[in-house]
């Protein structure tokens, strides 16, 4: 069932607050509907968490370059105009050197 209607209401600061203590971790939306519906309070999915790896940023500059560099060449071959075997080549070279880097800098944690 699409929700395409809103429902808006004005409350106090004081009320705001209460409402937030009683929803915790609940979807506002989600716990509000159900409260005003009578219906059972579902329990809130549990948040995923974000595995952040660290990186040497000049390595991140490097490979940004790269990534720069790449995207004109498809542009350059997205608008009909030739890439010679030169340019193919040093860019499987790349990609190979590239594979291989991230094998040996990436740690075994997936």
């Amino acid at each position: 069932m699409a929700r395409t209607k809103w429902l808006k209401i004005r409350v106090s600061d004081d009320e705001l607050l209460d409402i937030k203590k009683r929803a915790g971790s609940h979807d506002m939306s989600n716990y509000v509907r159900s409260v005003v519906l009578d219906q059972p309070i579902a329990v809130p999915e549990p948040k995923t968490k974000k595995i952040v790896h660290s990186a040497d940023p000049e390595l991140v500059r490097a490979i940004n370059r790269i990534g720069i560099n790449i995207n004109q060449i498809a542009k350059q071959t997205n608008t009909g105009q030739e890439v010679g075997n030169a340019v193919l080549i040093a860019l499987l070279d790349l990609q190979t050197t590239l594979d291989q880097a991230l094998a040996s800098s990436v740690p075994n944690d997936r």
